[in-house]
């Protein structure tokens, strides 16, 4: 079966949200959904002194999809949004 390949673009609540423990709370989340992180999870500045963290991640194809884990992420007091930036497919 295949792995999915998908990046996520989390945006914290403001910018005064600590990052640390948005990165933290998103690692914790991928890893409980399966997934496994690729690399390190950046800070990509938005506006404003607001950063959002980009995250790649992998997980198999028989999960489904990642709605209840974006969700599960959204709900968090840190978090505003999370958006996917990319989805893709790794065979082997």
């Amino acid at each position: 079966m295949a792995k999915v390949i998908i990046k996520f673009k989390v945006m914290p609540e403001s910018a005064e949200s600590d990052l640390g423990d948005v990165k933290k709370t998103v690692s914790t989340a991928i890893e409980s959904f399966g997934g496994i992180i690729n690399g390190d999870l950046t800070e990509e500045p938005v506006a404003f002194g607001l950063k959002s963290i980009h995250v790649s991640f992998a997980y198999d194809e028989g999960k489904g999809t990642t709605d209840d884990l974006e969700d599960q992420l959204a709900a968090d007091d840190n978090i505003q949004s999370v958006e996917v930036l990319s989805v893709g497919r790794a065979m082997g």
